[in-house]
């Protein structure tokens, strides 16, 4: 009787098992969609808002970026890019004009040279020149002396002066050609003296005449 007041323990069953069919696998133990939602609420009250102040400087840091970049643009093809094709343009200018001037030298220094050369033929075709007058100047002397002393040998007296005064004429063109005073003054007094002496003493004349003549041949040029 005693048995049958005793309690009989009480036994629970475990908790039924899920069978897993062949092939297939056990999933996996998602994490708790609690833990995922306390991080994102973390990070998002981590993340501070952004003052006003510095927004308000990035946009006018920006406007004046922007400013900058434009204001460079705008010098770079309004100032920069006219004064480098100036720039360009003076310098084949200057090329052009050194170039001018070489060109202008050159022909300079040829017109130089062919003055020069006219000089040198200027000058001695001067030289000649004064060579043809000296001789034509002597020689045409030299005839009115011989004129004059074949006129007084044979007593034609007024061819005598014709020539004298013909050869007075002669010797001042002669004169200045000779460059010699003491020449001049010699040649002069003679021939004063022939005309002097010409109706008084002819002989005396004749002699001078003779000297006369000889002091012109030692002035003949080669």
């Amino acid at each position: 009787m005693e048995n049958d007041h005793e309690t009989t323990p009480e036994v629970t069953p475990p908790p039924p098992q899920e069978t897993v069919q062949s092939g297939e696998t056990a999933p996996k133990d998602t994490p708790p969609q609690v833990e995922e939602v306390s991080e994102e609420t973390t990070l998002a009250s981590d993340k501070k808002p952004t003052p006003p102040w510095l927004r308000k400087t990035l946009l006018w840091a920006s406007v004046i970026l922007g400013s900058l970049l434009i204001g460079f643009g705008l010098a770079y093809f309004l100032l920069f890019v006219p004064a480098q094709r100036a720039y360009f343009d003076a310098t084949q200018n200057i090329l052009l004009q050194e170039q001018q001037i070489e060109e202008l030298q050159a022909n300079l220094n040829e017109t130089r040279q062919q003055l020069q050369e006219s000089q040198n033929e200027l000058s001695q075709t001067s030289s000649e020149l004064k060579t043809v007058q000296y001789t034509a100047v002597l020689a045409a002397l030299q005839n009115n002396i011989s004129y004059a002393r074949l006129a007084l040998v044979t007593k034609d007296l007024l061819t005598a002066r014709q020539e004298l005064s013909s050869a007075n004429s002669n010797l001042k063109k002669f004169i200045p050609m000779i460059g010699d005073k003491d020449i001049e003054t010699a040649l002069t007094e003679r021939l004063a003296l022939v005309r002097t002496n010409m109706v008084s003493d002819p002989e005396k004349s004749l002699e001078e005449l003779r000297i006369l003549a000889e002091n012109l041949s030692r002035l003949e040029r080669p």
